[in-house]
């Protein structure tokens, strides 16, 4: 262990060719150590700051917004490299605090320490405007409404070149031009003028969701990119920012969450499942107004939609998160990208458990009840006519096994009424549900239902739709703990390899995820399980693959920070799913017409009944006025 040198000699003589440290002699040469100078440390801070043209424009209509602007106007030509102007009708600054806006960490946010919690503002380090300045050929322009007159401050490559007095309107003016023109390493990592100003739009649209009361206007080579105007609240302005991205209705969310420093809002405007896409691009999170890229909450937001989601694909949603100061630290990221929680468990749970919750009664899950008559009853089946008959992509008949599990289930494909009762419904004082009152035309490539609705036409995927069906049941019957079995003749056994190998005591206990999901196995040795049952729904498929999905996602589960329920809960859904995917109708199977009318009036009982358990949509309508319009009427 090397000894300490004392602060005077490493202060004193930075060059010496001996330094002392207690009573033992250190040999050094000269100093290899130097102190850059200020124009180089400027850009190693910018590089923080300043990745782009899009960083430029993000951390300068955040200083607006701090200033208190109702308007924000951006302009930029080449994407942004040849020029960036943002005007804004804040409080603006006097010459002696504009002087000091550009200088390094000088800032009017904080004062000590303790000021760095519970920050309100967007900017506080105070290193935006001299970063940006020291890449480019930067101007500022600034007027209070106190003063006659404003004061502008012009800077080339973080070198004061001329300051003066300018008249202007009260507010703040900022012109950036050739951006990086004096870092021509950073100018090769640019993307196209395109893909630039594509940035740039997503910044300025970030920061105009989270402040529906401002007006922000952005223009890209002198045409208008983007012009929102104050909107009355928060939801109104989600929805007509996101009207651009192609979302149809967006579904509000609200809860509170206590949390040890005070309490958690979250507010979301979700959109429907089949809005998702691939990335996360339409997915925007805020923590206190700032647009953040946080896994772990992007993460329970896609918990929060479930099984409505394929696997891979992020809805178009905003969610908002408003946190008590103790909670969260916002100093964690150069460009303020990033948070902290000190509750971060709590916090995913909050979300999870809104966007959950509104999801269950979210209009665009359900169609609306478009008649007021119901098919009449039928006679239900003789327990021998629980299998439902279908003919194949090959021409050949199968039998498809419906579970008995659920005795309604299994005859809703069977007891539906012939078509000549269907043309003459009879009048109830119940209402039919939406699938049971539409009117069965045909099937489409044995794989879509074809149906008349009120002025469309009404396409059912019979997989999905049947898929949906059982998964419910299926997870009705597990939360009853009545899931129904089937006995193998012979047990099966199964090696278990790897990491799986650990989750296998706790999963075939009495009582474990295995018993409760309608298997019955036990171990033969410490590697192999020897299955004796399956759940009754799985009765003619292979339980091998199953099986092992399952032991494989508890393993990859053991290192999760999640509670036990929740862990379960994140297992079971899809497995469930699978188990249903496995159980019900295919593509090519033929339906008859009263085995079609019963899958629609089950699809009436269920939740959630235009999408299958894996996301996938249930149904497409065609409004007769689209129809019209495509055959020129």
């Amino acid at each position: 262990m090397l000894p300490s040198i004392s602060r005077r000699h490493q202060f004193d003589y930075p060059h010496c060719e001996r330094l002392e440290a207690g009573n033992v002699p250190i040999a050094m040469t000269t100093s290899q150590i130097q102190i850059l100078d200020s124009a180089l440390s400027d850009q190693i801070a910018a590089g923080e700051v300043v990745e782009r043209a899009a960083s430029v424009v993000k951390e300068l209509v955040e200083n607006s917004l701090d200033a208190g602007a109702s308007r924000i106007d951006v302009e930029i030509t080449g994407g942004g490299r040849t020029s960036i102007r943002v005007v804004d009708d804040g409080h603006g600054m006097g010459p002696e605090d504009a002087r000091l806006s550009v200088q390094r960490h000088a800032t009017s946010k904080i004062r000590k320490a303790d000021d760095l919690w519970g920050l309100s503002t967007f900017g506080f380090r105070g290193e935006a405007l001299p970063s940006i300045a020291s890449v480019s050929k930067f101007s500022l322009s600034t007027r209070p409404a106190d003063r006659p007159d404003g004061f502008r401050v012009v800077i080339e490559g973080g070198l004061v070149v001329d300051a003066g007095t300018v008249g202007i309107p009260t507010g703040t003016q900022i012109d950036v031009r050739e951006l990086f023109y004096n870092t021509p390493a950073r100018q090769k990592f640019q993307k196209t003028e395109a893909t630039e100003s594509a940035n740039v739009s997503e910044a300025v649209l970030r920061l105009a969701l989270a402040n529906p009361t401002v007006h922000f206007r952005l223009r890209s080579n002198g045409r208008v990119a983007l012009d929102l105007p104050p909107h009355r609240d928060l939801g109104e302005r989600v929805r007509a920012a996101l009207a651009r991205r192609g979302a149809g209705p967006l579904h509000s969310a609200q809860g509170r969450e206590s949390l040890p420093g005070g309490t958690l809002s979250v507010q979301a405007f979700l959109g429907a499942p089949e809005d998702a896409s691939t990335t996360s691009r339409s997915t925007f999170v805020f923590v206190g107004k700032r647009f953040v890229r946080d896994r772990p909450l992007l993460q329970a937001l896609c918990m929060g939609y479930g099984e409505l989601l394929e696997h891979g694909r992020y809805p178009l949603a905003a969610l908002f998160l408003d946190a008590p100061a103790e909670e969260v630290d916002v100093n964690v990221h150069p460009q303020k990208l990033e948070v902290r929680f000190a509750s971060a468990q709590r916090v995913s749970a909050a979300v999870r458990h809104v966007v959950r919750d509104a999801l269950a009664r979210a209009p665009w899950l359900r169609p609306p009840i478009i008649r007021a008559y119901s098919l009449p009853p039928a006679s239900s089946p003789a327990p021998a006519q629980m299998a439902l008959s279908t003919r194949g992509t090959e021409g050949g008949s199968h039998t498809h096994r419906v579970s008995t599990l659920w005795p309604t289930n299994a005859t809703a494909l069977r007891d539906a009424p012939s078509s000549s009762q269907e043309e003459t419904p009879r009048a109830t004082e119940e209402p039919a549900g939406f699938f049971a009152s539409l009117r069965y035309l045909g099937q489409l490539d044995r794989t879509y239902i074809v149906c008349e609705g009120e002025r469309e036409l009404i396409l059912v995927d019979q997989h999905s739709a049947h898929e949906r069906v059982a998964f419910e049941r299926l997870r009705e019957a597990h939360r009853r703990k009545q899931m129904a079995r089937q006995r193998l003749l012979f047990p099966v056994p199964i090696e278990v390899e790897g990491d799986m190998v650990h989750a296998l005591p706790e999963l075939l206990a009495r009582g474990g995820l295995f018993d409760e999901l309608g298997f019955d196995a036990e171990l033969q040795n410490a590697k192999t399980i020897l299955l004796r049952a399956v759940p009754e729904i799985l009765a003619s498929a292979d339980p091998k693959p199953m099986l092992l999905a399952i032991l494989a996602r508890a393993a990859n589960s053991e290192g999760e920070t999640l509670d036990r329920k929740t862990q379960v809960a994140a297992m079971v859904e899809p497995v469930l799913a699978t188990m249903a995917c496995h159980g019900v109708v295919r593509a090519g199977d033929t339906l008859s017409p009263e085995q079609v009318r019963g899958l629609l009036r089950s699809l009436d009982g269920v939740d959630l009944s235009s999408h299958c358990p894996h996301g996938r949509p249930v149904l497409l309508r065609m409004p007769l006025g689209e129809i019209e319009r495509r055959f020129g009427r």
